[in-house]
């Protein structure tokens, strides 16, 4: 009875050892560990350096942050609040929000792995089998079964398998929550966009109705001197042309206007004419007050969220490469159950009705023809191109600030030159109707300043416009704005500014 029992033990120990092998192991995890890319740029913006003589109001010190609430900026508290709105409000905002909390679910799906999985459970069984089929001696056909007990099971992590797909799961939720804050973004930048539109539209909608006035002014006039035998039909039928014209300028104008303001209401989350009686009366176009601090090109890689999300898609997809190498490995799992089973319900509780199961389970598949190897290769193809998408994201993003720079730089330029030539040509106007009432210019003189000072002053206004336009995708291409919503998120890529 001692040998059978030494031999009993000796077996144990046997099972066991590599059991505690294999558990001394647990610390180590296969695959790559991830390192946040090194991207090299340039200590400063090159389009500031090569700037014309009037140069965009910008500057690129490192002292000097970009502004985080940047459409208070631009000097109009109607715009501020359509913004701060919009980005609460947003239909977009609102899917990218649950999205988020999508992928925190998943990733909190990947970390239950690491822990044990216990069940509890109880049933009650009746049953009849056939007596041609069972017809021992002493053993009923019919009868109950009585069972309490529980089960447990726990995925013992030897190769890091799991700790690297919760890795992933953490960084994907981190890309996601990165992809949101460039919601935000965009909706804030759409948002501004769509009321300097409006207020552009508006101002060209003003411009076109005092033409018109101005020109059927010039009308009555004419249609009085041909009373008076002073002008012609052909010069009567001149200047209503000129009225007709610029009436048909007005409706588009118009119906312009009212489509910006269906834009700015569902960006709001709102029915398209909600905002129709707050916003149809017209306001001047906002201007950017002061200068537009752009910082370091640097800053682009802890400001701009799709960045952001670039860089943790990659760190998603390294760590996808340790879970595909850890199934090349055996995988183990610890499991156990037990409790109290009884043909009669009145022996469940005795001391002859207990019931355990427990021990590991190693699989090891060892021919797959090459369905693991295969998977690994997938992931780490993946790798590479969660790589290239970072750099062309990098590349992208300094390409829109870059060219940003230049918009903005030449739109104040032109701004500066029509606000001259409007100036002008609303002199020559004024000059050439004042001396065709004087009988001292022809009619058509008169009409061909007229014509040129309103097409002067709509170019201003679609300049003031694009400038304002231009300036806020600079602002969008710079990355701010999203700090409203939520904080940047504390692993940031490697930088390495080239001074050269």
């Amino acid at each position: 009875m001692k040998s059978n029992k030494t031999k009993f033990i000796a077996a144990r120990c046997v099972l066991w050892v590599p059991l505690a092998a294999l558990l001394a192991a647990a610390g180590c995890m296969v695959g790559p560990n991830y390192q946040p890319p090194a991207t090299t740029m340039p200590a400063a913006y090159r389009e500031l350096s090569t700037a014309g003589p009037t140069t965009a109001p910008a500057v690129a010190t490192a002292d000097v942050p970009a502004e985080i609430r940047w459409w208070r900026q631009l000097g109009d508290p109607e715009l501020t609040d359509l913004v701060e709105k919009s980005m609460k409000a947003n239909c977009g905002v609102a899917v990218a929000e649950a999205r988020l909390r999508e992928a925190r679910a998943g990733r909190e799906m990947a970390q239950s792995l690491l822990y044990p999985q216990v069940g509890l459970g109880a049933s009650t069984l009746q049953f009849r089998a056939s007596d041609s089929v069972i017809s021992l001696p002493g053993l009923s056909s019919s009868g109950g079964l009585f069972q309490v007990g529980f089960d447990a099971a726990w995925a013992v992590d030897v190769f890091g398998g799991i700790r690297r797909g919760v890795e992933s799961a953490r960084a994907n939720e981190q890309a996601t929550a990165a992809e949101r804050r460039g919601v935000v973004l965009m909706v804030a930048a759409e948002t501004a966009r769509a009321y300097v539109e409006l207020r552009g539209t508006q101002y060209q909608l003003q411009i076109a109705q005092a033409t018109l006035e101005e020109q059927q002014q010039t009308l009555a006039v004419t249609e009085n001197k041909r009373q008076n035998g002073l002008a012609s039909d052909l010069e009567v039928l001149r200047a209503r042309t000129e009225v007709e014209s610029t009436a048909a300028q007005i409706p588009p104008l118009q119906a312009a206007s009212r489509q910006y303001i269906h834009v700015l209401s569902t960006l709001l989350g709102e029915e398209p004419t909600a905002l129709s009686t707050e916003l149809e009366q017209p306001a001047p176009i906002p201007t950017v007050s002061g200068q537009v601090a752009i910082g370091i090109p640097s800053d682009l890689l802890r400001r701009r969220p799709d960045i952001q999300a670039a860089e943790r898609q990659l760190a998603s997809a390294t760590a996808g490469v340790g879970v595909a190498t850890s199934q090349l490995f055996p995988q183990m799992v610890l499991g156990g159950g037990g409790g109290l089973a009884s043909r009669n319900f009145g022996d469940l509780f005795n001391g002859n009705s207990n019931y355990y199961v427990a021990g590991p389970v190693i699989n090891w598949s060892l021919f797959d023809g090459g369905l693991r190897k295969a998977n690994v290769n997938l992931s780490e193809a993946q790798v590479d191109a969660a790589k290239a998408v970072y750099k062309d994201t990098v590349l992208g993003a300094f390409r829109e600030v870059e060219s940003s720079l230049v918009a903005v730089d030449r739109a104040q330029a032109q701004v500066s030159d029509l606000k001259r030539l409007s100036a002008s040509a609303r002199e020559a106007a004024a000059i050439a109707r004042r001396d065709y009432e004087r009988g001292i210019l022809d009619q058509l003189t008169v009409l061909d300043a007229q014509r040129q000072s309103s097409r002067a002053d709509m170019l201003l206004a679609q300049g003031e416009e694009s400038l304002i336009v231009n300036t806020v995708t600079l602002y969008k291409a710079l990355g701010g704005g999203w700090e409203v919503a939520e904080p940047a998120p504390a692993t940031q890529p490697t930088i390495t500014v080239n001074h050269n």
